[in-house]
């Protein structure tokens, strides 16, 4: 999982987020000149507009630039990838701002083809914008930023491993000098000269300028790190300490404090945070409330009517999930299968394409995720949240954890009524395991790098999939 971006990281994701709301903003004015030369209706209130559009790219940037420093190495196919997603949010949100205020203001001398012009030229924009900006601060980090002379201190064993950490970084704005060894043993795969012992350390940094040290600890660092940290101190170089456990373990470390102790964590959880649960929660008590008192009481009624007609049974059907830490609760939806009277049949099973169990408006009802809709008595009660990893059957659930390494990370936070993979059309059946470790990929990911924005991006995308659902839905 993804660690804590640096201060350098930040520092671009902010230029970035500033660069796109400059983009966007004169562009709108790009726009009404390009209208006016056009001789098409005149827009009103174009300020109002011109703002509130920035306002809906403020919001969607604090969800879409996240780990920003990771963009600089993926390769070119998953960057213009990671930008045309990104533009989608982004213009959605603008999109909801901009035609929220149009309807608020009741402005009805703006014409709406030409918000529709502006908010589909904002679209290519964006994407060019995400994708090119990244680069820019690349090529001026590398040419533009101070020197950054750095030389490395470690076993000769540890340098050789590091030996693709190093050609990589050299073209992100690093100039390695060299290596010091820890012991009178050479290097031997290393593309960097070999300046000596740690020993010869505090002379060459009295004759060059070096800008940060590199420490790769060993078993005998309690003998050298007070003596290079010192002479780092002295000629003022930064340090950097690397982190030799990291080898050692699939997701990356990341660093907490306990008690006044310093620790590493397999695994970032903002939502361990009072104050991050306590926004979470807020929020689905703000989208739960509404739907449990005008969309479920018409849809009890209207499901009921059906249920009468097509197959009589009781009106919700209850299952034994597996929920926050592994507890069980009890999940509610539409029934939307055939009722057993006998009580024999498998309910572990799961329903299939065209499943003989389903009666007919039972399938609509799956499709279109109407059947999901009592799940909101479980975010009311608190055994589920609005946005978080589906939660399973605990026969699937040990299936999972037997085959899946960390599976039980996802059960960190809550259960969700939709979650990460489930707004991204992976839902259905369990049929393909590659899809299955994509899905449950996606729930580390959303554990380790919760936000509100990321609940708000999954809630948007999750409206699309109800509205136009996917082949696995079934």
């Amino acid at each position: 999982m993804p660690t804590m971006p640096n201060h350098r990281d930040r520092g671009y994701a902010l230029m970035h987020r500033l660069c796109l709301l400059v983009f966007v903003f004169f562009w709108f004015w790009g726009c009404v000149y390009l209208w006016e030369r056009w001789d098409f209706p005149l827009i009103n209130l174009p300020w109002n507009y011109a703002l509130v559009a920035v306002a809906g790219l403020i919001v969607a940037t604090f969800g879409t630039l996240q780990n920003y420093g990771s963009f600089f190495i993926k390769s070119g196919w998953r960057r213009i990838r990671e930008s045309v997603m990104k533009a989608n949010f982004q213009t959605s949100l603008i999109a909801f701002f901009v035609f929220g205020s149009y309807f608020a203001t009741k402005d009805n001398e703006t014409s709406r083809l030409f918000l529709v012009f502006y908010l589909s030229t904002c679209w290519p924009l964006l994407i060019g914008s995400n994708f090119a900006i990244p680069g820019l601060f690349k090529r001026l980090m590398g040419f533009g930023s101070i020197d950054k002379k750095s030389v490395i201190l470690g076993e000769a064993s540890s340098l050789d491993g590091l030996t693709n950490w190093i050609v990589r970084h050299s073209e992100q704005g690093f100039s390695f000098q060299g290596a010091f060894s820890t012991t009178e043993e050479v290097p031997s795969s290393v593309k960097l000269p070999w300046l000596g012992t740690y020993s010869k350390l505090g002379e060459y940094l009295s004759a060059y300028k070096i800008h940060q040290l590199i420490i790769l600890p060993d078993r005998n660092m309690e003998k050298w790190i007070p003596v290079v940290t010192d002479l780092a101190s002295k000629h003022g170089c930064r340090v950097l300490i690397y982190n030799s456990l990291s080898g050692f373990f699939d997701s990356r470390l990341v660093f907490v404090e306990e008690s006044g102790r310093q620790f590493f964590s397999l695994q970032n959880e903002p939502l361990e945070s009072p104050f991050n649960r306590m926004v979470k929660r807020a929020f689905d008590l703000m989208i739960s409330l509404p739907a449990l008192a005008f969309a479920l009481p018409v849809c009890m009624l209207m499901v009921k009517v059906f249920q009468i007609i097509q197959s009589p049974g009781p009106l919700f059907f209850r299952q034994e999930r597996v929920g926050l830490a592994g507890k069980r609760f009890v999940i509610w939806k539409f029934r939307s299968m055939i009722h057993d009277e006998s009580g024999k049949r498998d309910e572990a099973e799961q329903a299939r394409p065209h499943d003989s169990r389903v009666f007919s408006l039972g399938r609509i009802m799956r499709r279109f995720s109407i059947d999901e809709i009592p799940q909101f008595i479980n975010v009311l009660k608190g055994d589920m949240s609005l946005v978080g990893p589906r939660p399973y059957l605990a026969e699937h659930d040990y299936l999972f954890q037997r085959d899946y390494k960390a599976y039980r990370i996802r059960q960190f936070v809550k259960p969700g009524v939709t979650g990460p993979a489930q707004c991204r059309g992976l839902r259905g059946e369990f049929t393909d395991p590659s899809l299955v470790r994509k899905r449950i990929e996606l729930d580390f990911n959303y554990v380790g790098n919760w936000s509100i924005w990321l609940d708000v991006e999954i809630v948007v995308r999750t409206i699309g999939q109800v509205m136009f659902p996917p082949k696995s839905a079934c």
